[in-house]
């Protein structure tokens, strides 16, 4: 492997790199396969001998055997899986968001509202799949979606599903708002019609966030005495009442 193509690749750990070059790093057996079954853009696929029994037999002319020494110097990861790829980073609109979501089985999608944690935002990523969510839409002052932490917590998820960065003056023109607090209406008390959860930040909530007018606050009762919920484990409680009320309407 050539110095240049070395450095732009090592380079993809920062976001400003990410977004120059518009691509980011995909690694390891699973999260390679789950890229190659989706419809991004794949650039190059990079294994050690150890794995090349990984490399799809129709990309191999996109692949390249580089030593452990080098896969070593371009893994984002503190043991190196051996195999890793780079893609670009797919781009959509809130229209086409708002589009998915109105198309989706939930009929609903989150909205990331300045997450820091990228495992907090991989695994809301992860739930938004699962429980048939349309997008995932991020506000200023979240962590980046395409760094090495997030997609390795999305579990694949971060290539089906929709993500937008949007403008607060984007999400003020959507409808049907409602965000997790630790006080309001009993997730399981809300008739749920169609529209976008919003999760706040794991420190803050939305002390510092002007939410839309017509939000709703949403509330998981608490039987226990921890403080809090994880942000991804709220979510994901939520985002499962929403798909059962969703399955059991369509029966």
């Amino acid at each position: 492997m050539d110095k240049a193509t070395l450095h732009a690749i090592r380079s993809l750990r920062s976001k400003h790199e990410r977004t120059e070059q518009n691509r980011f790093i995909v690694e390891g057996e699973k999260g390679v396969s789950e890229l190659f079954e989706s419809r991004l853009s794949i650039e190059r696929m990079y294994y050690v001998s150890t794995m090349e029994h990984a490399v799809p037999v129709d990309h191999q002319h996109m692949a390249e055997q580089i030593s452990v020494k080098d896969m070593g110097r371009i893994s984002q990861m503190k043991t190196p899986p051996g195999i890793l790829a780079l893609a670009t980073i797919p781009k959509a609109t809130m229209n086409e968001a708002a589009e998915a979501v109105e198309a989706s089985p939930a009929q609903h999608g989150i909205v990331a509202c300045q997450i820091q944690d990228p495992g907090n935002l991989g695994t809301l990523i992860r739930s938004a799949d699962w429980f048939g969510f349309g997008a995932v839409v991020i506000t200023e002052g979240t962590v980046d979606p395409w760094n090495a932490k997030t997609v390795q917590a999305s579990m694949g998820s971060i290539f089906r599903v929709p993500i937008v960065q949007a403008s607060w003056e984007e999400l003020n023109a959507m409808s049907g708002h409602y965000h997790l607090e630790m006080t309001g209406t009993s997730y399981a008390e809300i008739e749920w019609g169609s529209g976008w959860v919003w999760v706040g930040s794991e420190s803050h909530g939305f002390e510092r966030i002007e939410l839309p007018r017509d939000s709703t606050a949403v509330h998981i009762p608490r039987v226990g005495s921890a403080e809090s919920l994880n942000a991804g484990v709220a979510a994901s409680i939520v985002c499962a009442e929403i798909a059962r009320q969703k399955n059991a309407s369509a029966r």
